[in-house]
């Protein structure tokens, strides 16, 4: 499935939740920061559920 979350020009976002002093949680929020060429140099924030655009870039993952 070709999604922005997956793509290479997309930051996924998250939400920090502070549930006490040490311990701190991160959950999506649904959106991504895209930052892709057709947007000549400039980022917006979109769905991370939407289907990918024609710039879409698959993420390369590093297992280390």
């Amino acid at each position: 499935m070709k999604d922005c979350k997956t793509c290479e020009h997309a930051t996924v976002l998250f939400h920090r939740d502070k549930e006490d002093r040490h311990t701190t949680t991160y959950a999506p929020t649904g959106f991504v920061r895209c930052k892709g060429p057709r947007y000549k140099g400039r980022a917006f924030f979109v769905r991370d559920n939407r289907a990918a655009c024609a710039d879409y870039k698959h993420k390369e993952r590093s297992i280390t």
